[in-house]
C-alpha cells in the first residue's frame, strides 16, 4: 500500500511572503519581482513567457515542445493538484540540465522526491508564482540535494490550463558555483534596497 502524502506546508502567495518566510526560517532564498535576470537564457525565457501571455497568463498547451526547445535543458514544469492543505505538486517535465543536479524526478510528486525538511521551500517557489500571478526571479542556495556550493537563479512563472485554472508553474534555472551564496545575496539585497540577511539555519 503506498504511503500517504506528506502534509502540504503553509501556502506562500507572493514574493514578499516568500522573503518573509525565508527570513523567519533561515532559508537561503531571495525573491524579487523585478525579473532583472543576470542569465541571458532566463531573460529569453521570460520574453517567451510574455510573448505567449496575450491574456495575462499563458496556457500551458501553448508552450509546445517546439517552442520550448531552445530552453528545454534547463526548465521544469510543475502541476498543482488540489488546493489548500491537500495540494501537491507533480513534476511534469524536468530538463536534462536539472536532472544532473536533482536526479530524474519527472512524474513524481514533490512529497515523494524531496527530503521533508526541504519541502516548504520547494512548495514556496511554485505557490508564490501562482499567488502572484506573474513571473518572479528567485535566487537560492542549492542545499536540497547536497549542492550547497551552487547558487541558482530561477525564473518561476505561472501557467494556466485550458479551462483557465492557474495550476502549472514553469521554472527555468541557471546554476553557478563561482560566487558563494553570502556574496550573491548581499549583492542582490543591496540592489533591491533590502536590509542585510539574518543568520541561516
Amino acid at each position: 500500500m503506498p504511503a500517504s502524502p506528506k502534509a502540504a506546508p503553509p501556502e506562500i502567495a507572493s514574493a514578499q511572503a516568500l522573503n518573509e518566510a525565508a527570513a523567519l526560517n533561515g532559508w537561503p532564498i531571495l525573491c524579487d519581482e523585478t525579473c532583472d535576470f543576470t542569465n541571458r537564457e532566463l531573460r529569453n525565457l521570460l520574453a517567451h513567457w510574455h510573448d505567449e501571455a496575450a491574456d495575462g497568463i499563458p496556457v500551458r498547451k501553448a508552450l509546445t515542445a517546439r517552442k520550448l526547445q531552445p530552453f528545454m535543458r534547463d526548465i521544469s514544469i510543475y502541476e498543482r493538484i488540489g488546493e489548500g492543505t491537500e495540494r501537491r505538486y507533480r513534476l511534469r517535465l524536468l530538463g536534462s540540465g536539472l536532472v544532473q543536479y536533482y536526479g530524474e524526478l519527472t512524474g513524481k510528486f514533490l512529497d515523494e522526491a524531496v527530503p521533508e525538511e526541504f519541502l516548504p521551500r520547494w512548495y514556496a517557489l511554485s505557490d508564490a508564482a501562482i499567488g502572484a500571478g506573474k513571473p518572479l526571479r528567485v535566487l537560492l542556495r542549492a542545499d536540497t540535494f547536497d549542492k550547497p556550493y551552487m547558487v541558482t537563479e530561477y525564473l518561476v512563472a505561472p501557467l494556466k490550463s485550458e479551462s483557465g485554472a492557474v495550476k502549472y508553474v514553469l521554472q527555468g534555472g541557471h546554476f553557478d558555483g563561482r560566487r558563494p551564496w553570502s556574496v550573491v545575496e548581499e549583492d542582490a539585497r543591496r540592489k533591491l534596497g533590502l536590509p542585510p540577511a539574518g543568520p541561516l539555519r
